[in-house]
């Protein structure tokens, strides 16, 4: 078998297994069975796009690209963390935002401040601005707060989703002290010519309607994504009064987004490869009050936010052809609007990255990794005094090798420099090792059983809002300097009808200097907590299996982390030996899809510990989320895809909070209609 056919989204695409299973997994080049396997949990779009083709046998294709072979290179330079968006999930929820993907089908705790609201995340125990997200390579994170937005990221216009716990600084760059989340489109140029159209309409007035075409040939192609996204948000929740709880609306809490990403690339020559991207959404919407000031009109208020993000990239060679030289030019627009104030910030960005492969040794196969990024910011806040552009300029060298007889270690190291105008940022390296325990791969059994082992030196240099707030000049506030360990195994398994991969992660993370917004009399201000320790277990169990005539896919999720304050000031020390506020210690998801003649059926569950507020003693309840989709899919004409769906979120009708007197909606519905061709 020299390929296996593999569908993503719009674009089909497919790679050989014999040319790129050395960075995915380092396992044997094997038989049929583990091939699919292999690319079912390496690449997130294993699962066919349209729901027919999960169940409708398809001859073997083979399309060639450079997008796979870059993708997989950058997951074994992650040291192997890096975790695929469930593309069965991801497909049922096409027209949500990331922050509701992450919500209800993954592990990762989700802080939402109100329905469609602002959502950030936790990874491991760490803070929202702890967190990287990266763009095709390219960093998104707020310049000013030092964090994303999650619930204004329609999944929509992405291809896949790769979320990497832990800390990889040496990777991602600064800020990755949590982990990375990666947003990626795929190449596609392909003599193909295709689009869809996608409606769905729900409660509380919520109406998405997506549109995307692509036309290629070989040489030059483009596709185009446009959407538009509304909600009323006028759902009810229980107030409690004097007189007793009582149902009440939700006042002030709609919003819009509408926006778009074109892609253009041209194919100069076999090896020479050139494509821009202009990604734009404009946000609109109102500040959901808290449940005691549903009905204060004096407190409601409402924010805007634009984004413009335009690249050109040009690609020469190939790994196979004395390495991949890249160079990438970026310009970057963030405009928030709250009331009449407004901060913003431009930036121009260029990088370069040329990766090699050696495989000149027989026990030894190495990829490295070289690169370089200038960044120039320019802020517009009215809070800065004048004179605040900054340069960011970064190196970095990562190394992937398999080690020994049969590929039975292998290593990761890699290293990073950052300077920043007017901020000493720490060097950070990184090392991580595998080893192959147990391995079998034949006709009818695969198994392998691997032990792992990462250490990294992580940082974040302190926001712009941490330096330049207000009237006082704060660069005394110090970098969050991180020491991260982590430990565990991996097993995977493929029988015939079965297929399964197991990983369990103990991990620790010291952070000193951590960045903390405290009231300092009437104003808030950024302070430096001495230390900070997260600790704990990471969980991951994925599963593809075959019952009579019914395709199950299952993925099962859970983190225990602890966050407390080791070292501090007083107002910190009735944490130290408790869980920081507003952090779960257990969260846990599970997903399950089911696929037959045309039909399918997914279920998600989340569960959500209780936190601590600001006040130690005081407890947010835990919570169980429950949802649910049914989907059928036909041909239409005999040529148009058509696939219904009616989605049941919160199916038990939970009532919860994930931040302090933010109410959340009850049991909700959709429907959705999609048209492919």
């Amino acid at each position: 078998m020299q390929g296996c056919l593999c569908f993503c989204k719009d674009t089909e695409f497919a790679v050989s297994f014999k040319e790129y299973s050395v960075y995915l997994c380092g396992m044997k080049r094997g038989s049929n069975l583990f091939t699919r396997f292999l690319f079912f949990f390496s690449v997130v779009q294993t699962i066919p796009t349209f729901a027919q083709e999960a169940v409708t046998p398809l001859d073997e294709v083979e399309v060639r690209g450079v997008r796979p072979d870059r993708a997989a290179v950058t997951n074994a330079f992650s040291g192997g963390n890096a975790q695929m968006a469930d593309s069965a999930v991801l497909e049922r929820m096409n027209d949500a935002s990331l922050a509701d993907y992450l919500s209800a089908g993954s592990p990762v705790f989700v802080k939402e401040s109100g329905h469609g609201m602002m959502s950030t995340i936790s990874l491991r125990g760490s803070a929202a601005s702890q967190t990287a997200v990266n763009w095709n390579g390219l960093p998104i994170n707020s310049l000013t707060m030092g964090q994303t937005d999650f619930s204004l990221l329609p999944l929509f216009l992405f291809d896949f989703v790769e979320l990497s716990p832990g800390g990889e600084s040496s990777v991602y760059g600064a800020g990755s002290i949590g982990g990375s989340v990666s947003l990626r489109d795929h190449s596609f140029l392909a003599d193909s010519v295709g689009g869809r159209a996608h409606v769905s309409a729900g409660s509380y007035d919520t109406w998405f309607g997506g549109l995307k075409w692509h036309a290629s040939n070989k040489h030059v192609g483009s596709k185009t994504a446009l959407f538009l996204n509304t909600a009323e948000n006028d759902f009810h929740f229980e107030l409690e009064g004097y007189d007793g709880a009582k149902s009440v609306c939700q006042r002030n809490a709609q919003a819009r987004s509408w926006g778009g990403l074109e892609e253009l690339g041209w194919m100069i020559d076999k090896r020479q490869l050139l494509s821009a991207k202009i990604w734009f959404t404009q946000n609109e919407r109102n500040i959901q009050p808290s449940m005691q000031n549903n009905y204060d009109t004096l407190r409601y208020e409402s924010i805007s936010d634009k984004n413009i993000r335009i690249v050109a990239d040009y690609q020469f060679g190939g790994l196979k052809n004395n390495g991949l030289f890249s160079a990438t030019l970026a310009y970057l627009e963030d405009k928030q609007t709250y009331e009449e104030d407004i901060i913003a910030t431009r930036d121009i960005l260029a990088k370069t990255e040329y990766e090699v492969r050696l495989l000149g040794a027989r026990r030894l196969k190495i990829v490295s990794k070289f690169g370089g990024q200038s960044q120039y910011i320019c802020p517009m806040v009215g809070a800065y005094e004048d004179g605040h552009n900054e340069w960011r300029n970064d190196l970095w060298a990562n190394m992937f090798a398999y080690i020994g007889r049969n590929n039975k270690w292998s290593a990761t190291a890699g290293i990073r420099q950052q300077w920043v105008t007017d901020v000493d940022a720490p060097l950070s390296p990184s090392f991580g090792l595998k080893y192959a325990l147990l391995e079998k791969d034949s006709d009818s059994l695969h198994y392998c059983l691997r032990l792992k082992a990462n250490l990294s030196r992580n940082f974040r240099i302190p926001t712009l809002n941490d330096r330049f707030w207000g009237s006082k000049d704060k660069r005394s506030i110090k970098p969050e300097d991180a020491f991260c360990a982590e430990g565990g195994v991996e097993a995977l398994g493929a029988v015939p009808h079965f297929n399964t991969a197991v990983s369990l992660t103990a991990f620790r993370n010291k952070v000193d200097d951590w960045i903390l917004w405290m009231p300092r009399g009437n104003v808030w201000k950024p302070v430096n907590v001495d230390e900070v320790e997260a600790k704990g277990l990471e969980m991951n169990v994925k599963a593809e299996f075959d019952i009579s005539r019914v395709k199950n896919v299952l993925s099962l999720g859970g983190v225990w982390s602890h966050t407390e304050v080791i070292r501090g000031f007083s107002e910190m020390m009735p944490f130290q030996g408790r869980q920081m506020a507003l952090l779960p210690e257990q969260t846990f998801s599970g997903s399950w899809t089911g696929y037959w003649s045309g039909w399918s059926l997914m279920l998600l569950s989340k569960y959500v510990g209780d936190r601590a507020t600001s006040d130690v003693f005081d407890k947010m309840d835990s919570y169980w989320l429950w949802n649910t989709c049914l989907s059928y899919g036909f041909l239409l004409c005999g040529q148009v895809w058509t696939d219904l769906q009616f989605t049941i979120n919160n199916l038990f009708d939970a009532q919860y909070q994930t931040v302090p007197y933010k109410a959340m909606p009850g049991r909700h519905y959709k429907t959705t209609l999609k048209f492919s061709f």
